[in-house]
């Protein structure tokens, strides 16, 4: 705002270009990652990620700023659905025990990235600019493509065609049915939509937090603008201590005699009900005359269940249509979270000067109340909606492979 004299919203967008760059890429990539391989996606993904990075970084106006974190997100966004079907090429869920640590590894790690943006932010900021959030940036994901650059192809079908030397398919002829699987597996599959909507609703509420806290804590405590990054803490204390409660759940479900992907659902139950609670307890302690602790222990307890859901629905997703559809069952994910949780920062100020904070965190928790009987459901009627799904039927081969979607 200050370096190229815009105004608040305008200058939050970038935010919004980059979350939409989520919805393009991953619903493209993922599928054609199931067609034509993970490695040159990911690599490509990786590289094409910190130019752009770069190029945002050493923006001289505001446009060329705008047009890279658009870009970036759209190039950079495959990675995060490429490698949950890599890790399924490598390891079989839940049989493998050292799959199941890294995936919840890989998915807890998307959930306290989140929290850990604004804490790191704010000090960068502080000490140095706003260019150093580009560099170090670009850095950490230049260090990854150098880690991955080597890494063979995972993908079985692809392995296979390659070794056999079979022709492939044409980008033209699998573009299509790849972006319209993603779409296709939201309209069909009774478990896709309403576990979705949980994790997408969960990260909406975090990119609220991402304008409204600055407003509140400056406001109601006058709080500095470092001390706002470190706000965030305790929503990343409790993301971390989901590790701790799946590991109970999962330790619970190996001396189990038998196992299904329903096993996981107490995890989620448990976040179904802390994150309408948490979110209440946060709009409603906000406030002059109430310690400023007792919104940021709600925001801890927050994160606990943020956490948990983003790490459970998509490990029994990708349990139910494993590693030939689970990047795609992942992508639906992604791009519902991002698609909705992308336009809430350029209006959040506006709503809690309108309404107020109080009132605008609990229109959130109201929509999380109402998506709180979810993993009930799916823990009981899970085996019949998944006996029913026709993807699942093609993965167990009572079900041709279908030629449009």
């Amino acid at each position: 705002m200050k370096e190229f004299q815009v105004g608040q919203t305008l200058a939050i967008s970038p935010i919004t270009f980059y979350a939409i760059g989520f919805v393009i890429g991953p619903m493209c990539t993922s599928a054609l990652s199931e067609e034509f391989g993970r490695q040159y996606i990911f690599k490509i993904s990786l590289f094409l990620h910190m130019v752009f990075t770069i190029v945002g970084g050493a923006a001289q106006n505001f446009r060329t700023i705008a047009v890279a974190r658009g870009v970036c997100g759209i190039v950079g966004s495959p990675c995060v659905t490429v490698f949950s079907g890599l890790l399924n090429d490598l390891w079989r869920m839940p049989e493998d025990k050292l799959g199941g640590t890294l995936f919840a590894m890989y998915g807890i790690m998307g959930a306290i990235a989140t929290e850990i943006g604004p804490i790191a932010g704010e000090a960068i900021v502080s000490d140095r600019d706003w260019r150093w959030t580009f560099w170090l940036t670009a850095m950490l994901v230049g260090a990854c493509f150098l880690a991955m650059v080597t890494v063979p192809e995972t993908y079985q079908p692809e392995i296979r065609r390659k070794m056999l030397k079979l022709p492939r398919r044409s980008l033209w002829h699998c573009l299509a049915p790849a972006f319209a699987r993603p779409i296709h597996m939201l309209m069909v599959e009774p478990i896709i939509l309403p576990t979705a909507a949980i994790v997408t609703m969960g990260q909406v509420v975090v990119f609220v937090f991402y304008a409204s806290y600055p407003l509140v804590l400056s406001r109601v405590y006058q709080f500095t603008a470092y001390e706002i990054g470190l706000a965030f803490i305790p929503l990343l204390i409790g993301s971390l201590l989901a590790l701790p409660v799946i590991s109970v759940v999962m330790k619970k479900r190996e001396k189990a005699t038998t196992s299904q992907p329903e096993d996981s659902m107490p995890a989620a139950s448990i976040a179904g009900i802390l994150l309408p609670i948490s979110l209440f307890w946060l709009a409603w302690t906000a406030r002059d005359g109430i310690h400023w602790i007792c919104p940021l222990i709600a925001g801890g307890l927050y994160g606990l269940a943020f956490a948990l859901s983003q790490l459970v629905y998509p490990l029994y997703k990708n349990e139910v249509y494993g590693a030939e559809f689970g990047a795609s069952s992942f992508a639906v994910d992604v791009a519902m979270r991002y698609t909705f949780s992308s336009v809430f920062p350029l209006f959040t100020t506006q709503m809690v000067d309108r309404i107020g904070f109080d009132w605008t965190i609990s229109l959130c928790a109201f929509v999380l109340l109402a998506l709180a009987p979810v993993p009930f459901v799916l823990q009981r009627y899970g085996p019949v909606l998944r006996a029913r799904s026709q993807y699942v039927q093609r993965l167990e081969g009572n079900h041709p492979r279908e030629s449009s979607a």
